[in-house]
This record gives C-alpha cells, sequence and structure tokens, in this order.
C-alpha cells in the first residue's frame, strides 16, 4: 500500500519542528552534513551554519562520518533531494541551537554565580582572551569581562599585549547583567598582597640592622638597594667616607653591597640606608698609614690669618702653620698659598684623638745659609791720660783767677 504524502504529515510518527533526535553521521559534504535518524520520514540533513556555535573552517575539523550527534528539527521541506518516488523531502536539523540552549542555561547560571561573588566580595579566577581599545578582555564562565589598561597592574603598562592568555585573580568591580557589563580589577588584588608584605618586612626591619643587599637603580643622589621585597635608599653621602662625587663610578646596577638601616619610615614606606658606617672612617685609615715624618702630597683646602689647611688624604686635613710656610718671615699665607694649590708637606705631629695633624712646608726646604757681615772693631777710648794728669780741684781752684 503506497503512503501518500498527506498521510506521512498527519502520522503521529512523522517527525515534526521543535523536536530533538539522535544520529548518526553517514556522509559529510562542503556545505552540509547528513545524518541518518531512525524512523525520520525523509533525509535529515544539517547544513554548515547550524553545525556547531563555534568557529571552524572543514566540517571534517568537527564532524566524522560514524559520528552520533544530537540536533533538533528546525524545518521539513517535502519539495526537495527526494528518498523515493513514495518520500519526497529533507528535514533539517540543528546541533548549534541545542548549543546555543545549553549556553544559555549556563550564561544565566554564571551570572547568577557571578553577581553572588561579587555582592559577597570574592575574588574570580579568569583567562585574559584578548585587548581591546583601552583594556583587556576576559573569560568568566561563557560571560565576556572587560579590564581596563589601569586596573591589570600597579604600573602602567603601555603594551597589554603580554597579559593575554594568562589566567590571574580578579575582584569584580561592577556586575550589570542589563547592561551585559562586567568590570574586573586585578591591581587592586595586587596592591592589597603588596601592603601585607610591606606590613611584614617592616615588621622584621629595625634601625641598626645590618642587610645584605643588592643596587636595583641608579640616580644622582645615590643608589636604591633592593632589600627582597622593598628598596632602601643609600645616599651619595652615605656609601663612603671618601668624597664620591659620581655614585656610578662606585656603584653598578646589580652590586651586592652590605649597608647598616639608618632609619625606617613605616607610614611613608622609606628605608635610608648607610654602607660608610660599616667602613673604617677616614681617620682610622689615616691612624694606620701616616706617620710622624712621613711627607705627603696634599691640597690646600682653605687658608686663614694663621696659616693654610691641606687635605692630604680624602676628609682628612692638617694645618700649615704660617710659621711653617717658608724659612722666610709670611706675614699673609695668600702670598704664599691660594686655595686650590697642589703642595707636598712633612707631618710634624700627630693627634689622631682630635684629629689634627701639624704639617710643615718649611721642613722640606733648604734652610737659607746667613751671609756673615765682617764688623771692624773701633779702638778704644784712650783714657791713660788721665791718670797722669790730677783732676782733682775745688771751687776755689774753679774760681781763682776771677778778679773781685
Amino acid at each position: 500500500m503506497t503512503t501518500s504524502f498527506e498521510e506521512l504529515l498527519n502520522s503521529s510518527e512523522m517527525l515534526k519542528k521543535g523536536d530533538k533526535v539522535t544520529g548518526t553521521v553517514s556522509k559529510i559534504e562542503n556545505d552540509k552534513v547528513y545524518v541518518d535518524v531512525a524512523g525520520a520520514q525523509y533525509d535529515c540533513v544539517i547544513l554548515r551554519n547550524q553545525i556547531t556555535r563555534k568557529p571552524f573552517e572543514n566540517i571534517e575539523e568537527v564532524l566524522s562520518v560514524g559520528d552520533e550527534i544530537e540536533a533538533q528539527v528546525t524545518g521539513i521541506r517535502a519539495d526537495r533531494e527526494k528518498r523515493s518516488e513514495d518520500v519526497p523531502g529533507v528535514i533539517y536539523l540543528s546541533h548549534k541551537i541545542l548549543e546555543n540552549a545549553e549556553f544559555r542555561k549556563l550564561m544565566e547560571l554564571s551570572w547568577t554565580q557571578l553577581i553572588e561573588k561579587f555582592e559577597k566580595g570574592e575574588f574570580i579566577t579568569a583567562t585574559v582572551s584578548g585587548q581591546t581599545k583601552g583594556g583587556l578582555l576576559a573569560d568568566v564562565e561563557g560571560l565576556r569581562a572587560f579590564i581596563p589598561g589601569s586596573y591589570i597592574d600597579t604600573k602602567f603598562r603601555k603594551d597589554l599585549s603580554k597579559f593575554v592568555g594568562q589566567e590571574y585573580t580578579f575582584k569584580i568591580e561592577e556586575v550589570d547583567k542589563d547592561k551585559n557589563k562586567i568590570i574586573l580589577n586585578r591591581r587592586v588584588i595586587l596592591e592589597e598582597e603588596r601592603a601585607k608584605k610591606l606590613a611584614e618586612v617592616y615588621g622584621n626591619i629595625n634601625e641598626g640592622d645590618v642587610i645584605e643587599g643588592k643596587v636595583s637603580r641608579i640616580t644622582d643622589f645615590g643608589a636604591f638597594i633592593n632589600l627582597g621585597e622593598v628598596d632602601g635608599l643609600l645616599h651619595i653621602s652615605e656609601i663612603s667616607h671618601a668624597r664620591v662625587s659620581k655614585v656610578s663610578d662606585v656603584l653598578a646596577v646589580g652590586d651586592v653591597v652590605k649597608v647598616a638601616v639608618i632609619s625606617v619610615d613605616k607610614e611613608n614606606e622609606k628605608i635610608s640606608l648607610s654602607a660608610k658606617t660599616l667602613l673604617p672612617t677616614q681617620w682610622e685609615v689615616a691612624r694606620a698609614t701616616i706617620k710622624v715624618g712621613d711627607v705627603l702630597e696634599g691640597v690646600v683646602r682653605n687658608t686663614t690669618a694663621f696659616g693654610a689647611f691641606v687635605e692630604v688624604m680624602d676628609n682628612v686635613e692638617g694645618l700649615v702653620h704660617i710659621s711653617q710656610l717658608s724659612h722666610e718671615r709670611v706675614n699673609n699665607v695668600e702670598d704664599v698659598l691660594k686655595k686650590g694649590d697642589k703642595v707636598t708637606v712633612k707631618v710634624l705631629d700627630i693627634d689622631f684623638e682630635n684629629e689634627r695633624l701639624s704639617l710643615s712646608i718649611k721642613e722640606l726646604q733648604e734652610k737659607p745659609v746667613k751671609e756673615e757681615v765682617e764688623v771692624k772693631e773701633e779702638p778704644e777710648f784712650d783714657t791713660s791720660y788721665l791718670k797722669d794728669e790730677d783732676t782733682s780741684f775745688s771751687m776755689a781752684d774753679k774760681f781763682k783767677d776771677i778778679e773781685l
């Protein structure tokens, strides 16, 4: 008995739009997939754009002959691709529509869970999926979230590409389901973690501690020393007892140095360090190297009315008293020496306790020889005649010739 098309349409066993079916892939073409579905009145076909919601180039990437697939009937056409003369037609299926329905369920669940976490202040884990103008995109359980560029790190990052593909923990900054808006923030978490670490670090660093660190950065005014979680400043004046004109002359990035903590400002997160505190002073070095009688090279650093101060080592100065400038009389020190002059001096005396050196330039000069002037002796005055004469006289003798 031949079954008419109208009878097939009215049959309760016929598939109809909206039905869910399970079948086996029997043939794959460029733009469609044939599926054998038990009891189907026509050939069942899944068009290329209804296979899956995921992107693909070739159908073979997602399906193979023999695969079992679940689909939903989206339409029935009775005038194409006749299976037989008696039962002409085709049933169109869609696997993608089931995926979309499942996706919507998952999205609804994701929104519910996300809003709950937002209200509780909980953090979430998400993978950065891409970069966009002004920030990054992330996948949150199938939902798309936005991360402003300023929210991805504690420091400004011009190039955000390195964050793409990485998984991070985020705070949910904003959620608006109606606007399909999710804003994530990683920076606030990093700041909280840093604050905890800093509190721990500053709790363990005290004034007077001696620490070994590595030079992380050099500036005109000093060097920053990394002490683990924090950097401390080694000011140029605290590098050495000797005079340091340029930090880079004595330190380089990566150098390991031993420093003493001289102050800790927890409120402003500042640590001041000193290297010279751990080094012998220049006067201590001088004590070991300078002795009375030594001849030293120096530079005049200052002149006064009573002499000149000469630097014989960095930060070690001695006095050349005005009387020790020359064998000749000196009335004005600057007639002989001026600031900046290089001189050779001899150490006359040392008082290390009071950090004083007595120096002499005169002692290194040849003493001038005085010319002897011949003095002609005057003959002694002859008074012998006085002894031969009677020099005694009376008043009467003095006036005896006077006539009365």
